[in-house]
């Protein structure tokens, strides 16, 4: 479901926020003058670069050029969205976003009631946990994993008890619909009746998944009717006696009257963990546990690991190690990579050495192919992605606990890059003794190094392959170059030459995006003489795509503002909402920047106006030129094809046929093709002249 802001909001958003206050809240800044100064967040300085405008509400580093408004400025720091960015700052500054939906008109309403029920039962389950004697259990495992009490509240666990239908009724009290809360997730519809409903998650730790901004969207229940026997590796000791006693059957009342709780038995096992099924807020392949609480560690620390449980998340978190976060018991899906690429492009896929965790590492190596441009060659928006095994027989969560943090971050910085890992996989499969599973394995390996397009990581992995087997590298070049599968890529490189082909041509024009960058200079800040002709000279008169889409930005924005009330302020200020990419808000934020130092701002005006004027005639010119010049060969041909004709015609008997006749209308044509042309020229001439 897709949502849009309503207009204007964002713009009384920032009018809630001061930008200089937002950003003392991640950067220590001083006054300078007007101004406010402090050290970059989004790059190493020694020296202040970094400054806040609060007349202007934007910010600018003179050093790495990041720059913009309060929204481009969390977008980064956080590594949000611009929607998300927005609820982010809304939530920061306590002011209600109104969106727009795209879906049916109840769409929006619906969606915040399943986050307002999701987040009524953490609140409720967190309650009964540590407030209930129906919970002591759970607290009792919990104390036993070596869960301290601060890192139970920091990811909200809860427990929800062991009744039928304790939520469901808490719930509906509290005025939501039977149907509301089915669709949370949190209930099922019952088979007695239609009116009935029952709890999905009962006698279970709950663990809240909550989406980027920290809203809950949904929950992890883990049973613990079985951790004595489970998690009895984990105990230090056991105490020689029986934690867990057949669920209670009386009634235990809470605090509040209205949490009544009617415990029932158990009647079969029941799965050790169960997730939240796909809502309207969630979906499974799209989460990510933890990584509200991770995100700044991860982007601080450059990488994230990636382990299965709830559990190794929270130790790891209490261990310190807080760039850790949990796939939701799936393979690595495209789009957790690309929610993590977001802030790191390294990630670590941390398993024990049991044959899940290296499937899982294997399924994850053939998302990042699917996620990469190309697996094994540097390119900026690649993810790197490397494999740390853990001694067989420990998870995260026990290894960290009982092997010690440094020996956890010891193999954590030991990972080794997932071809290197899936190339050891491949060769663990094998008995390289028996010379048919040594020809097999080779098959195997060859088919993918077959896959990767760069030669020199193929002659590495040759290398290495060569050594294992006891093979002839020459050998093994043969057959790999019989298994080569390497048009996919070539395209991709070829498209990545043509790109920047296209960048050297703009450093050779840089003169001529200059003067359009100084026209937009003059537009913004509203100077001059011509600045009304400079606004309205047409988007046809800038060649570069991103100066021609921040002048059509700014004309729209300059419209806009004179319907509503009739006046501009200048330096001119365009929400970041309206800026559609990266290269846009830079172009932006350079120029709102740039100092207005012109001797005379009606000359410099009347220059640039001059300039693209002079620029985009000469165009014209080119282009009349060219044409003539066609036309001009046309006729020459025409004219010779006549010629030859009519020589040959007239040795015929019969006088001149009618067969030239179509000749000589064509050459008409061509003739007053070229004298339009002449005159169109003649008049683009004319009017450069004005302009010199």
């Amino acid at each position: 479901m897709a949502k849009t802001l309503k207009e204007g909001e964002i713009e009384e958003l920032k009018n809630h926020a001061d930008i200089q206050i937002v950003i003392s809240g991640y950067v220590n800044l001083k006054r300078s003058g007007k101004s406010y100064v402090g050290l970059c967040p989004f790059h190493k300085e020694k020296t202040p670069s970094f400054t806040v405008d609060p007349r202007k509400q934007l910010y600018h580093c003179f050093g790495c050029g990041e720059g913009g408004d309060i929204i481009s400025f969390i977008m980064k720091v956080e590594n949000l969205d611009f929607i998300e960015a927005a609820e982010f700052l809304a939530k920061k500054v306590n002011y209600n976003l109104q969106f727009i939906y795209t879906d049916t008109p109840e769409m929006p309403e619906k969606r915040s009631r399943l986050i307002e029920i999701c987040e009524l039962a953490k609140k409720y389950y967190k309650y009964i946990l540590f407030n209930s004697k129906v919970s002591e259990r759970a607290r009792d495992y919990l104390n036993r994993r070596g869960f301290k009490k601060e890192i139970i509240e920091h990811f909200e666990l809860g427990y929800s008890p062991e009744s039928w239908s304790s939520f469901s009724n808490f719930a509906v009290k509290r005025g939501y619909m039977l149907k509301e809360i089915i669709e949370s997730g949190l209930a099922l519809q019952s088979s007695r009746a239609v009116n009935e409903i029952y709890d999905r998650f009962r006698g279970r730790i709950m663990f809240p998944i909550k989406d980027i901004v920290g809203k809950t969207i949904g929950f992890g229940g883990r049973i613990i009717n079985d951790a004595q026997k489970s998690d009895a590796n984990v105990e230090m000791q056991t105490q020689g006696r029986q934690v867990w006693m057949q669920p209670q059957t009386k009634s235990q009342a809470l605090t509040k009257p209205e949490m009544q709780i009617k415990m029932q038995p158990q009647v079969k096992a029941q799965a050790k963990y169960i997730n939240s099924p796909e809502t309207k807020i969630y979906s499974k392949s799209k989460s990510i546990y933890g990584l509200f609480d991770a995100k700044n560690s991860i982007v601080e620390k450059d990488a994230a690991l990636i382990v299965e449980g709830y559990t190794d998340v929270m130790t790891l978190h209490q261990e310190g190690i807080k760039n850790a976060v949990a796939s939701l018991g799936t393979a690595l899906t495209i789009e957790q990579i690309g929610i993590v690429g977001r802030f790191t492009k390294n990630i670590i896929l941390v398993f024990d050495s049991d044959a899940a965790g290296v499937s899982a590492s294997m399924r994850g190596m053939e998302r990042l192919k699917e996620y990469n441009e190309k697996l094994d060659l540097f390119h900026e928006s690649n993810i790197n992605m490397k494999v740390a095994v853990l001694e067989e027989g420990y998870d995260p969560a026990e290894y960290v606990l009982k092997k010690e943090r440094e020996k956890f971050l010891e193999r954590v910085d030991n990972a080794v890059n997932i071809i290197d890992f899936t190339i050891d996989m491949i060769l663990r499969k094998y008995d390289i003794n028996s010379l048919s599973d040594k020809l097999s394995a080779s098959d195997e390996l060859l088919g993918f190094i077959s896959t990767l397009s760069s030669k020199i990581v193929q002659e590495e992995c040759i290398k290495k392959i060569s050594e294992k087997l006891n093979l002839r590298e020459s050998l093994l070049v043969e057959q790999l170059q019989k298994k080569s599968s390497k048009k996919s890529y070539r395209k991709a490189e070829d498209s990545v030459s043509g790109q920047e082909g296209i960048k050297r041509n703009e450093k050779m024009v840089s003169p001529l995006r200059n003067i359009e960058i100084e026209a937009l200079k003059i537009i913004i800040n509203g100077i001059g003489d011509k600045y009304y002709d400079l606004l309205d000279i047409g988007a046809e008169f800038f060649n570069f795509e991103d100066t021609k889409k921040l002048y059509e930005i700014i004309k729209e924005a300059l419209t806009e503002s004179k319907s509503d009330d009739g006046g501009v302020n200048f330096p001119l200020k365009i929400s970041s909402d309206k800026l559609e990419d990266e290269q846009l808000k830079r172009l932006y934020n350079m120029i709102i920047f740039s100092p207005v130092n012109y001797s005379d701002n009606n000359l410099a005006c009347l220059e640039v106006y001059n300039n693209l004027k002079r620029i985009y005639i000469t165009g014209k010119i080119d282009e009349v030129k060219k044409r003539l010049k066609q036309f001009e060969n046309y006729r020459k041909e025409l004219t010779k094809l006549i010629k030859e004709s009519s020589e040959i015609l007239t040795k015929k008997p019969g006088g001149e046929p009618e067969n030239k006749k179509p000749e000589k209308e064509k050459l008409e044509k061509v003739d007053g093709k070229i004298e339009m042309l002449n005159l169109k020229l003649n008049k683009l001439e004319n009017e450069l002249f004005k302009y010199k």
